[in-house]
Formats: C-alpha cells, sequence, structure tokens
C-alpha cells in the first residue's frame, strides 16, 4: 500500500484555529474568483465594451482555470503532508494579482486590436487564468485537509457549501461596494490584498518569510499605477453601470461610457451644438406639435439642448439608468437641473415605462450600453409597442441607430420591426455610420415630411438642418436580410459584431 498521510494528526496538531482556518479559506477564495470575474468585465469594458461576447470570453476563462485549478488541488494535496503548498499557492495568486496591476493597461491596449472574442479571451488567459487557477486549487486541496474518519462526502459538502457562500458575498460586495465606490482597480487590489491575507494567515507561523512577503505585497499596491484614462479627461468616475468620462477636446467637450471609441454626448462649448447627429433632434417640433417630450437615454443631454432650440417651452421627461451620467450632464453639458420643466428619471428605460401612462408628442431613442451595442431589450417590437402607448396620436418617435456596414443590417432591422409597430417610418443618414429614424403614429409619406422641413422659414442653424435633411432621406428598399427583432429572438450584438468587422 502507497504511504499514506495522517490527516487526522496533522488537523489535530493544527487545533481548533487551523481548522476554523481550513473552513474559512473556500469562503474567501470562492469570494475571491467570483470578485475578479466581475471586476474583470468592468476592466475590460472600455477596450472591448459591453457585449455577450465578453461575457461569453471571460466566463469561459473562468470555467478554465476553474477546472484546471481544481485538478491541480487535488493532485497536489495528495502528494503533501502538510497544508503549506496550499497556502504557497495562495501567495503566489496574490504576488501575480500585483504583478497584472502593474501590467493590465498595456496588455489591454495591445488584445483590443484582436476583437471582442478572441481578444478578450487572450487577455484574460494572460491576466486572470493563472491566479484564479491557483485559487482554485484551495477546493480539492481543503477536501483532502478535512475529510478525516473517512468523510469524504460531508467535507466536500463543507467547503462547497461554503466556496459558494463566499461567492455570494464576492458578487454583492464587488457588485454594490468596491467597484461603485473604489472603482476596479482599487477593486482589484482590495482582492489581492485578501488573497495575500489568507495566504499570510496560513503560512506566517511555519515559514516566517511569508510576513515579509505580504509586507512588501502591501507595500507595493501603494505604487499601484492609474487606470490610464486621465489623458485628457476633465472628469473621470465609475458607477455601477460605466466608467463615466469627460473629454476635453479644445473646444468640444465629450462623454464617453467605457468604450475610449465611442462618443456619447459631444457639446461645442462656444455655440453649444454638437455638430453630430444630436442636432438632428432639434428637427422633431417642425415634424409634429412638440408640448411634451420623453428622453429615453440622457446622455449629456444632448438631444434635450438641441430640441429647446426649436422648442424652448417644451416640458420633458428625461429617462437615465446611471445617476453619474445624469451628474456628468449638469456639470459639464450644460443640463439646467433646475429647469421647472424638466424632470429628470433615473432608472431603467423599459420598467420605467411600464410603470407610467403619460402621453407625450416626442419621444427620443439613443440607447447605448458603453459601447457601439444596443441592449437587445430596447430594441424589439414589444419596446415600440410599449413607446407607442406612451404616444399621443399625432406623436413622434426618433431614435439613432449607428450602423456604417455595407449591408446596414442593423438598420433595416430596426425600420422593419419599428414599422411592425408604426404606420410611417422614415430614415434619415445624418453622417458617421448614425441614421435618425423618425417612426410615426399617423400615416405620413416621405413627401410631407420633405415638405415640412422645405416650409421652415425660422433660426438659421436649424434652417439648414432642415434642408441637409430634405437630402438626407434614405429611401432604399429593406434588404433581405432584415428581421423583426423580438424579446425572444433579437440578435443585435451578433449583427452589430458583423458591421464592426466591416461585413
Amino acid at each position: 500500500m502507497s504511504a499514506a498521510v495522517d490527516w487526522s494528526l496533522t488537523r489535530a496538531d493544527a487545533g481548533r484555529a487551523r481548522l476554523a482556518l481550513w473552513l474559512a479559506t473556500p469562503f474567501f477564495t470562492g469570494a475571491a474568483i467570483m470578485a475578479q470575474e466581475l471586476a474583470a468585465l468592468r476592466l475590460f469594458a472600455p477596450y472591448f465594451g459591453y457585449s455577450i461576447y465578453l461575457w461569453g470570453s471571460l466566463i469561459s476563462v473562468v470555467m478554465l482555470a476553474l477546472a484546471l485549478g481544481y485538478a491541480a488541488g487535488g493532485w497536489v494535496a495528495d502528494r503533501s503532508r502538510t497544508d503549506l503548498p496550499l497556502y504557497g499557492l495562495l501567495l503566489a495568486s496574490a504576488a501575480y494579482q500585483i504583478g497584472i496591476l502593474f501590467a493590465v493597461v498595456p496588455i489591454l491596449r495591445y488584445f483590443a486590436d484582436w476583437g471582442d472574442f478572441s481578444g478578450a479571451a487572450l487577455a484574460a488567459l494572460v491576466l486572470f487564468a493563472p491566479p484564479m487557477t491557483a485559487t482554485a486549487a484551495a477546493g480539492p486541496y481543503l477536501i483532502r485537509l478535512l475529510a478525516h474518519s473517512g468523510r469524504v462526502g460531508s467535507a466536500a459538502g463543507k467547503v462547497y457549501a461554503v466556496s459558494t457562500i463566499g461567492g455570494i458575498a464576492g458578487i454583492l460586495a464587488t457588485s454594490f461596494f468596491l467597484v461603485p465606490h473604489l472603482g476596479t482597480h482599487r477593486a482589484l487590489a482590495a482582492i489581492c490584498l485578501l488573497t495575500a491575507l489568507i495566504a499570510a494567515a496560513g503560512l506566517v507561523r511555519r515559514a516566517p518569510s511569508a510576513g515579509l512577503a505580504l509586507a512588501l505585497i502591501v507595500a507595493l499596491l501603494r505604487f499601484v499605477p492609474e487606470s490610464g484614462w486621465s489623458r485628457n479627461s476633465v472628469w473621470a468616475v465609475e458607477s455601477p453601470y460605466n466608467l463615466v468620462r469627460v473629454v476635453r477636446n479644445g473646444q468640444w467637450l465629450l462623454l464617453k461610457l467605457n468604450d475610449d471609441g465611442g462618443v456619447h454626448t459631444i457639446r461645442d462649448e462656444r455655440t453649444g451644438w454638437t455638430g453630430h447627429y444630436f442636432d438632428a433632434f432639434a428637427l422633431g417640433p417642425l415634424l409634429t406639435p412638440a408640448r411634451r417630450l420623453l428622453v429615453l437615454g440622457l446622455g449629456g443631454g444632448g438631444s434635450i439642448a438641441s430640441t429647446r432650440r426649436t422648442a424652448p417651452s417644451i416640458e420633458i421627461d428625461a429617462v437615465e439608468i446611471d445617476p453619474k451620467v445624469v451628474e456628468a450632464a449638469i456639470r459639464f453639458f450644460a443640463l439646467n437641473s433646475g429647469d421647472g420643466r424638466l424632470r429628470i428619471h433615473i432608472a431603467d428605460a423599459r420598467p420605467w415605462l411600464a410603470r407610467h401612462t403619460e402621453k407625450y408628442d416626442l419621444v427620443h431613442v439613443d440607447l447605448y450600453q458603453g459601447g457601439p451595442y444596443i441592449p437587445f431589450y430596447l430594441v424589439t417590437m414589444e419596446f415600440f409597442e410599449s413607446v407607442r402607448a406612451h404616444m399621443s396620436p399625432d406623436g413622434l418617435l426618433m431614435m439613432n441607430v449607428f450602423d456604417n456596414s455595407r449591408g446596414q443590417e442593423l438598420l433595416a432591422s430596426s425600420v422593419l420591426t419599428l414599422k411592425r409597430v408604426f404606420p410611417a417610418v422614415v430614415a434619415l443618414s445624418v453622417g458617421y455610420g448614425n441614421h435618425m429614424l423618425l417612426a410615426f403614429s399617423r400615416e405620413t409619406s416621405e413627401a410631407a415630411v420633405r415638405a415640412r422641413f422645405a416650409a421652415f422659414a425660422g433660426d438659421q442653424t436649424i434652417q439648414r438642418l432642415a434642408r441637409q435633411a430634405e437630402g438626407q432621406i434614405d429611401d432604399a428598399p429593406l434588404p433581405a436580410g432584415a428581421r423583426v427583432f423580438t424579446d425572444d429572438l433579437a440578435p443585435v450584438e451578433e449583427i452589430t459584431r458583423r458591421a464592426l468587422a466591416g461585413n
């Protein structure tokens, strides 16, 4: 019979304190793994956007790391007589985590050009797979430590239960405290420190050098570089939903959410106009009597500023999910929160619609999840039906769709979906790959829309926009690949991904 290890003696020598540590370890390692996964999603968003592809890449790497860690942990446990290798692995995990905090920005910039699937997966393999693998090894190792008197099932149950509870704690702590209050980089630093403390607790009595290693890790954490997103930033903050940045470029102020390549509001501080598709929202009051406006997706308030140029007394309800975006709009983009005709609601657009019954003459829809991706449930037939239920008989919906692909599949599918709900839909190509979709509650022809634009004779800037819009109406037939988006099937991310790839 092969040499057996008397684990019960090890436990007896360790005493109650050691047993308590063995039971606490799966809790904290489970918390660390789940916290790293959530923080990684936020860390990757500015480089790869928010999409199901990013989620899929990260989750796949995490599962791979867990599988490797479980196999390695069991193998090491069967060849060890003490728990020193376990806590040594955890110390190595902490050391790797401190290393990635210094190298993460150049690594992510390098892999950003590889795409939101392969680039994100490779970056995750480099940054998170090694420390997660080492941390995951704790599970089978602790089962071996606690499986005395042949009670393997009981030991496994305890370890998995405690680890799962720890994972829940890690998710909640990261979601509701670490990232919103500390930011992603400091959240990762806190996870690194937690891992180092667990390792030191298991090593310090029998490996005095562990204390020195812990002190070194703590000292290094004070010198972790900034996130790298401060360049040209007037203001930067993390919220539960986005990395929110206000960037200055000459006389232009830009609002960026997560993806550095996207702009969610732009404002010329000299004129108040944007020079981009946001200006086209000023055309809404030319097409319908505009007394009440609903804005779904506030951003920096660009659509509100444009509409107020044409209809200064319009009453507005603006719905924005991210309170930090609202703060940016008020502080930097001249949104007047004290305006008695403007009410701002912090909420997700679709649940907000379900809770309210007010009617509006104009509805603005400009909803993107921190990049080029429209949240799928905000471009479906069911969503547009909910919006139309809040519109007056002469109401007009104005929706921005970004699609710079050759086939314009996203644009065509959005138009087709709107046509299932509204009797008339007109598309304006407003430049830089943006398209303004006009959906009318009443039957309206493209000729009638052109005539209303041509009839305007007021403000010169708005008149110029109206004249441009006459020639921007896109009356091309819908391509064969267009599909109706529903809550059950809306492959918006797949279509957007193909568009970004140039297909």
